[in-house]
């Protein structure tokens, strides 16, 4: 009797990356990387090495000791393009403890490699071929996040040949075809564009106002970085590191004129200066000189980068929000001088942060204005000028109108709530808030006041108003007339807010928008003014409330209202 033996053979994965399926099995072999490196552009360690050029500088010690590079997640990257020099983006890893295991168990101490375990002659350029499955085809952008996640990885010696090479995924290449020069982006990202661990890295944070950083041993649990704040002006400075580009949960550095910078927990608008054992900057700061006929305010400081209870500050992009308190040298509300942004604290580049809800904003502006910009001018003008109309009209346009105005303000009232909420935004903490919160209770007052008013005498009985109703007209009016002034104050005071926190202060389209706002305000008050002086004081009135001599029984109802 013959034994046999059948031999199932998996199918081969596809020739072509965008033939890939979830559950392919993949097999390839190529350098080790953490998304860190790949994502900085330069090597941790090395910052004169582009990373996808020269993955064999990388060392194990960077790799599988540095806590954010190993917490970055890791990626096996396939071929050198001969086109650009760079080697092509490969395949995400999922399981990192796999990874950590077998790179430690091939590298050594005596190499330089703190946590490794093994006996192995591996000091940089860890390789290895993997065998997983793909999970995840990956977001499709032309980066890390766009490549297929592999899971079920394991991982073999790189001498391990694998019988179907896997298909190539993402090569990065430059405009012109050649190979990319030190410190151009490796992923998608932006351009390293000095090693901010040598030389002091500078950015402009908004007109006026600057950034100079520097690493201190970033790849050592003790490293620090050391920040100087210029601003053109007399007043308090700050820089924060958040989590989600929000002041809420945020670790703030603040400093004024007459004290030294210190560390706060900033929380929902709210700053709580951190316990004294928490106080551990160094070398802190705060200097007021003077630049010809400029005041120039500069704060300085060392922080470590990682500590207990503290967002961690990393060697590569971290999410920060900087403020300043304008003319103001007293630690407070920073109004619209403040922004988040992004920063490369490795390579000194970054990216102004786009803030959220524009549109949500845009929104409240809009019900705002047609509420109080058009439609409660016009029902104020519909009473003043009550004898141009015949009948009720004047009322009907009078009441429609207030309706529609109370209407759009608790619109514009809920969406400020909401996104204030969503932001993590303090409630009613500026005066722009306070002031929307005052109009809102007060109109509100005002329907259901105009909604229970007095009657007046019927149009035969010859009875004079009541004492009780011509208190109410006199309130009335005056609260509307409140109403309508603190409305025009607000509205401008929300196209700068808009304007600040979409970084549009001075710019064309703010002084367009503020100069029409104004024309069409103005246009509002001279009709007002001029229907008030014409018809009250110059014209003789007329005998009955609704500005006809003989009132029909009918009209009583509609022309009881002021």
């Amino acid at each position: 009797v013959v034994a046999t033996t059948t031999t199932t053979v998996a199918a081969p994965p596809p020739a072509d990356v965008s033939d890939l399926m979830v559950g392919d099995e993949i097999c390839i072999t190529g350098f080790i990387m953490d998304t860190f490196c790949i994502n900085r552009g330069t090597l941790l360690d090395a910052p004169s090495v582009v990373t996808l050029q020269n993955p064999d500088l990388h060392s194990y010690h960077c790799l599988l000791d540095v806590p954010v590079c190993v917490n970055s997640g890791f990626q096996v990257l396939g071929e050198k393009d001969p086109s650009t020099g760079e080697y092509c983006l490969g395949y995400r890893l999922e399981e990192t403890d796999t990874v950590v295991a077998s790179g430690r168990a091939a590298g050594s101490v005596e190499d330089g490699c703190t946590t490794c375990t093994g006996n192995g002659m591996g000091t940089k350029g860890y390789r290895a071929t993997v065998k997983g499955v793909i999970k995840d085809l990956g977001d499709g952008s032309q980066s890390v996040s766009g490549q297929p996640l592999l899971t079920n990885i394991q991982m073999l010696d790189a001498s391990e040949e694998c019988a179907t090479p896997a298909p190539q995924t993402v090569c990065l290449g430059s405009p012109d075809g050649a190979a990319p020069a030190p410190g151009t982006p490796s992923a998608g990202g932006k351009a390293p564009t000095v090693d901010c661990s040598s030389v002091t890295c500078e950015t402009e944070l908004t007109e006026g106002y600057t950034l100079r950083h520097k690493l201190n041993n970033p790849a050592e649990p003790d490293g620090t970085i050391s920040m100087e704040l210029i601003y053109k002006g007399d007043a308090w400075l700050g820089i924060a590191f958040s989590e989600d580009e929000r002041m809420g949960g945020s670790d703030g550095i603040l400093g004024s004129p007459d004290g030294i910078p210190q560390k706060y927990r900033l929380n929902q608008g709210l700053i709580e200066i951190m316990p004294p054992d928490e106080q551990t900057l160094t070398e802190a700061t705060m200097e007021t000189t003077e630049d010809g006929d400029q005041t120039m305010t500069v704060m300085r400081f060392t922080k470590l980068l990682v500590e207990p209870n503290h967002i961690d500050v990393t060697a590569g992009v971290n999410k920060m929000l900087w403020a300043n308190g304008g003319d103001s040298t007293t630690i407070g509300y920073h109004g619209t001088n403040r922004a988040p942004i992004q920063i490369n604290l490795a390579s000194g580049a970054s990216d102004t942060v786009s803030a959220p809800n524009m549109g949500a904003w845009l929104a409240h502006g809009i019900c705002a204005f047609v509420a109080w910009g058009m439609l409660a001018p016009s029902a104020v003008n519909s009473a003043i000028y009550r004898s141009l109309f015949k009948g009720p009209l004047w009322f009907k346009i009078h009441q429609f109108a207030n309706a529609s105005a109370y209407a759009l303000t608790v619109i514009a009232f809920a969406i400020a709530v909401a996104f204030i909420s969503k932001e993590g935004n303090p409630h009613w903490f500026s005066s722009h808030a306070k002031m929307g919160l005052s109009m809102f209770i007060i109109a509100s007052v005002q329907v259901l006041w105009g909604a229970a008013r007095p009657h007046l005498p019927g149009p035969d009985s010859g009875d004079e108003k009541t004492t009780i109703r011509k208190v109410w007209e006199i309130k009335h009016r005056l609260t509307g007339t409140i109403l309508l002034a603190c409305g025009f104050w607000q509205m401008s005071a929300g196209i700068k807010l808009f304007a600040g926190k979409y970084s549009g202060v001075g710019s064309v389209q703010e002084q367009g928008v503020t100069i029409a706002y104004w024309i069409w305000i103005g246009a509002e008050v001279a009709l007002l003014l001029i229907g008030g002086v014409y018809f009250k004081l110059l014209r003789k009135p007329v005998e009955d409330d609704g500005g006809n001599d003989a009132k029909p029984p009918t009209q009583e109802k509609e022309d009881d209202a002021v």
